[in-house]
């Protein structure tokens, strides 16, 4: 009698399984749901980066930003400066180098690349980096600084003092472009020009003790997380481009 029932099952069983092939493909997300996720991930992503405690969870809302939109170099840009942040430094360089070939206008990956072969001692890379982005946006001081800086360090003194002086010209007010005049026109021989730069220096090392937040010239608008203002219907990129600050107008067209 149990052989006869077992049969039975199997038959009956067999009957009600489903059809072999493919799985239906899962519903289409709403495009408007996506773009409300996106946002969503750029927000928490952007909160959790500017917290030194919650580095991890930038990167994880980035990397799901990322999957919602995989083409977008925006979402692969601060992906990567957020790995950078968490120490996930050869992941971080994959991806702000993936997001430079796909736009190589943003300004942001050169100076965090700039400035990431600069702290490993990789100087070659660095000018390579730090030249390609004085030429994308000539007004930025820190870009100038470092270069100069770059080029002093590979011995190239005739290429660092105009990018040290632009520098200081750009913005008077920092104090380490001062520093570096000095060395840098007391090893031409311009005495005077150097206790000139070196007055300078200290008088605004003076002002600055104290400050609530330390002049860092490793830091500048491009090592924040990419964040372009998004144009309204009403309102044309060139339009929104021309309210920045000079060095950003180039990124608007870019998002």
């Amino acid at each position: 009698m149990r052989r006869p029932l077992a049969v039975l099952a199997v038959l009956l069983l067999g009957a009600v399984a489903p059809p072999e092939g493919p799985a239906d493909p899962p519903a289409p997300v709403d495009a408007a749901a996506r773009v409300e996720r996106l946002q969503q991930h750029r927000n928490l992503g952007k909160a959790f980066y500017e917290n030194p405690a919650t580095q991890y969870q930038a990167v994880e809302e980035f990397r799901r930003a990322l999957e919602l939109a995989p083409d977008s170099p925006r979402e692969r840009l601060n992906h990567g400066l957020a790995l950078l942040k968490a120490g996930k430094a050869a992941e971080g360089v994959a991806e702000l180098e993936a997001a430079q070939r796909q736009a190589p206008e943003l300004p942001h990956t050169w100076f965090n690349l700039g400035i990431h072969f600069k702290r490993e001692g990789d100087y070659e890379k660095a000018i390579a980096q730090f030249e390609r982005l004085v030429e994308l946006v000539p007004d930025e001081p820190v870009s100038r600084f470092n270069l100069g800086h770059l080029y002093r360090i590979a011995g190239r003194h005739a290429e660092a003092l105009p990018q040290i002086e632009a520098a200081v010209r750009l913005d008077p007010h920092l104090a380490g472009p001062h520093f570096q005049l000095y060395n840098a026109y007391r090893q031409a021989g311009r005495a005077e020009d150097a206790q000139r730069e070196l007055a300078l220096f200290q008088e605004l090392r003076q002002q600055k003790q104290g400050a609530a937040v330390p002049e860092d010239l490793e830091w500048s608008w491009y090592a924040e997380i990419y964040d372009p203002v998004e144009p309204s219907s009403n309102v044309t990129s060139v339009e929104i481009s021309a309210s920045l600050e000079p060095s950003y107008s180039a990124l608007i067209r870019a998002a």
